[in-house]
């Protein structure tokens, strides 16, 4: 079961922003809790002074207040969503004065070129397939500054089978009515690495995380 683009915009405006943040400390709470787990997939980050800061696909603001918390305070960080609804729920929750929420498609921005000093995307290529995928990345290094970084946050393929298994179980794979399950298979398939390199990304690293369940792959424009 795959979602069209009006039919997964119409659901999180609808029904997934409600539930969404509950969802997402389910997820997290065999890794050691969500804010932990966050913390630690940004901890060897460092951030400049003035820095611009895009969070594409930022959902309810999660990846957003934890990149702030790090920021220096005259940062400026930007959480961007398709969907409105994941967009009001994360400016109700914001306490950062130097955050800033917007609705928009993360593959068609309107941010001029060379904008920004760091892109993250926290856990959205794996709801994508791959035109989308390679439309958003391309999309990050066109508002990139030159010398500026990509930091990608997704889902990984553990080697260990009974971790596999158990987060399988867990995050709710086996559902035979998972929409991400196909399009989070195309993105393990191909590789979060090699499409970045396909984007134009250089000096590419990938880190895994939680005993490869999650990843982390940066790469610099």
């Amino acid at each position: 079961m795959t979602l069209s683009r009006k039919t997964y915009k119409w659901y999180y405006d609808r029904i997934g922003s409600r539930y969404y943040d509950l969802l997402m400390k389910w997820c997290f709470l065999p890794l050691g809790g969500e804010n932990r787990c966050r913390d630690d997939l940004i901890a060897h980050l460092d951030f400049s002074p003035q820095e611009q800061i895009l969070d594409m696909c930022c959902g309810t603001g999660r990846t957003t207040f934890t990149i702030a918390g790090k920021a220096p305070p005259d940062c400026k960080i930007i959480g961007m969503d398709l969907s409105s609804g994941q967009i009001r729920v994360a400016e109700r929750k914001s306490r950062f004065a130097n955050v800033e929420f917007m609705q928009g498609d993360a593959g068609h921005t309107t941010f001029q070129d060379a904008f920004f000093d760091k892109v993250f995307i926290a856990f959205a290529l794996h709801e994508m397939w791959r035109d989308a995928r390679l439309q958003v990345l391309s999309e990050a290094r066109r508002v990139l500054k030159s010398g500026g970084r990509v930091i990608i946050l997704e889902m990984d393929n553990p080697e260990s089978l009974s971790v596999r298994l158990l987060a399988g179980f867990w995050l709710f794979y086996w559902l035979p009515f998972n929409f991400e399950t196909p399009t989070r298979k195309d993105m393990l398939k191909h590789g979060v690495s090699n499409e970045m390199e396909e984007a134009g990304f250089e000096n590419i690293r990938r880190m895994r995380k939680s005993r490869g369940i999650l990843q982390v792959v940066e790469g610099e424009k």
